[in-house]
Parts: C-alpha cells; structure tokens; sequence
C-alpha cells in the first residue's frame, strides 16, 4: 500500500504534538504552581505543627485542597494562606515572597517565631496582611513599604522593635486599616507619615515606646479616619488644637497613659460630630475642662479624663462643665482623680442612659 501524502501527515503530526503538550501540562503543576508548591513545603518544613494539621493535610501535589491555602481557579495559584488560633510554632520562610499571587496572608494566634521575612515585600498583589497574636521579633521590615495594594496591615500583639521605617506608608495608597500594637516599637511618629494614605480609616499604635510630640500635621490628610489609638507610649508635649479638623468622621480617640502635658485645646472636638469615645486618661494635663469641648458631640458616649498613677497626673481644675448634661447618649464619665471641685450640675441628670461614672479624689458637694 502506498505511504501517505506528507501534506496529509502535516496536521496528523501537529495533532500530536498537541495531545501530547496537554497531556504534560495535566501530569505535573500548572506553570508557576510548582513554585508555589515549592514555597509551602519550605514553610511547612520549619513549623513544629503539634497537632499534625500540616502533616494531615499538607501531603501530595494538589496544594489546591490543603488546609489554610486558597487558589485562583483559572491558574491555580496560591492566593491566601490563612491559619487563626492554629499552634504552628515556628518561623516565616523567605520562600513565602514567591508567592506571586498571593492577596491574603493571615496567620494569627499562631505562635510564629523570629522575623518577618524582608521578602514578603515581594507580594506586590497583596491586600491583606495579618500576622497578629505571634511572638515575631525584631524589626519591620522596610520592604513592607512596596505592598503598594495593601488595604489591611495588621501586626499587632507581637515583639517588634526598633522604629516604625519612615517611609512605610508613602505608597499604601489604598490602606484603610493599620495596627501595629501591643509590640516595643519606639522612636517618633515622623509628621508625614499618613500623607499619602488618604483611605485610611483604622490606625492602632498603641501599648508601644513611641515617643515625641504629635505633630499638627500629622492627620491632615485623612478625611476617612475613624479611629485613632495611640494609648500607652511615651507622647509628650501639648495636644494640637487643630488636629481633627479635617477628620470629621472620627468615631474613637484614645490618647490615654502617654506623657502629654498643657491645657486640653478648646477646639480638639469642634467638628467631630460622630464621636463616640475619648480617652485622655493618666496625662499631665493641666487647666479647666473647656466648658463647651462637648458642644458638637452629640454621639459621645465613653469619656475618661481620669487618672490614677502614684506620681504626676492630671492637674485639671475648675469644675464639671454643665453641657455635659448634653451628652443624651454618655454611658460612661471618668475624671476621677483630678483636682475638680464644685457642684456637680444639675444637667448631668439628663444623661439618662449613664451607667458608670467616676469622680474620686476631686471635691464636690
């Protein structure tokens, strides 16, 4: 029998050659899913993993179907790595930064070790970084600064040191959460550090050694800010009057266990007409309540003006100013333990739903 024409055996062979190319493509990790893979068993293999959950799980090819990992279904690539309240008891691996299309890595309660890799910064899709509740150490690293998508940076509750970088926020233009609590982060909060995070809504720096003034400045750009809390770190100096001036939805304001000294600014709350809570409590302030600081803080329902160190303190004088009586919806008022002394108005009788209050070591009748 005759051989076949080659131009009949032309596409015979380029169908093969295809079947072929799908059916390795199928056998092995789609392309940049071996890396991936790689970047786990790295992770995987300095965890202690007490109660076996990686070691259950974590176990052939298909990363796709373990526990904690999240991938896109196009691609098949790794897109969130989150574990909370899970005892891994080890370290962050370099490897992690390859992770290319990672958007959230949010390991919790997790008892992590050591740094945190200076490659993560690496994960330029990546919005969601939590790494809360461990034991990391050292210090941040700047590199975390190129997570240009970050919406949620949250690294509270751990043991790092050193200053905040300077720059770490300049290109987080999307950021609207930011906690680095409970941690003994020290140095100065630089006046420019939110200038270009004008999405930011939550900033958490509080239980620090942060120290130095608050800057005038320091908010000016943050017209979504709803909560601040710098509570218990070593600020010093006046509070600015000014400082919430263009922050008018703030909701949360806790300045409270710092070192900040000089009158409280009579135009501080001036358009803060959402406020909820504000919280001074164990300064060096000194002078009158301002008789009309609540006028426009209809919501306020938590204020604590209060102090009770052994030394030093809240030198406040004068007496309670009537218009707190205003304050409908004030469930809590502590201004314990300053030099307050007077009548007590009448007009607090109309805050109906009061709960708590406190007024010790001041003398009133």
């Amino acid at each position: 029998m005759a051989a076949a024409p080659s131009s009949s055996r032309g596409p015979i062979i380029l169908l093969f050659l295809l079947l072929l190319a799908l059916s390795t493509s199928s056998s092995g990790p789609a392309n940049g899913s071996d890396t991936d893979l790689a970047a786990l068993l790295a992770f995987k293999s300095q965890l202690a993993d007490p109660r076996g959950i990686l070691a259950n799980s974590w176990t052939g090819t298909s990363f796709c179907h373990w526990v904690g990992v999240s991938c896109s279904r196009r691609r098949l690539r790794v897109t969130a790595l989150s574990f909370s309240a899970t005892p891994l008891f080890g370290s962050l691996v370099p490897q992690l930064g390859n992770l290319s299309f990672l958007s959230v890595l949010n390991i919790t309660d997790a008892n992590l070790t050591g740094s945190i890799p200076p490659e993560l910064g690496r994960l330029h899709r990546l919005r969601f970084l939590r790494l809360s509740g461990n034991r990391l150490s050292n210090d941040i690293p700047t590199t975390l600064g190129n997570l240009t998508s970050l919406d949620l940076l949250s690294l509270s509750s751990n043991q790092l040191t050193g200053q905040i970088p300077h720059d770490m926020f300049t290109r987080m233009q999307n950021i609207e959460t930011i906690s680095l609590a409970g941690n003994n982060l020290s140095g100065q909060i630089p006046p420019h550090f939110f200038n270009n995070t004008s999405s930011l809504k939550y900033i958490d720096f509080g239980s620090n050694k942060l120290s130095g003034q608050i800057h005038p400045e320091m908010l000016l750009c943050l017209h979504n800010l709803r909560e601040i809390y710098l509570n218990e770190n070593d600020l010093s100096g006046q509070i600015p009057p000014y400082l919430f001036n263009t922050t008018s939805y703030v909701r949360e304001i806790f300045f409270s266990t710092n070192s900040l000294s000089g009158h409280i600014p009579p135009e501080i709350l001036l358009h803060l007409y959402n406020l909820q809570g504000f919280s001074l409590l164990q300064n060096y302030l000194s002078g009158k309540i301002p008789p009309y600081l609540f006028n426009n803080t209809p919501s306020l329902e938590y204020v604590n003006f209060g102090f009770n160190r052994l030394s030093g303190g809240n030198n406040l004088i004068g007496s309670i100013p009537a218009a707190l009586g205003n304050l409908t919806r004030l469930t809590m008022l502590h201004i314990s333990y300053c030099n307050l002394k007077g009548d007590i108005p009448r007009e607090l009788g109309l805050m109906q739903k009061l709960i708590s209050t406190s007024w010790s070591q001041s003398t009133y009748w």
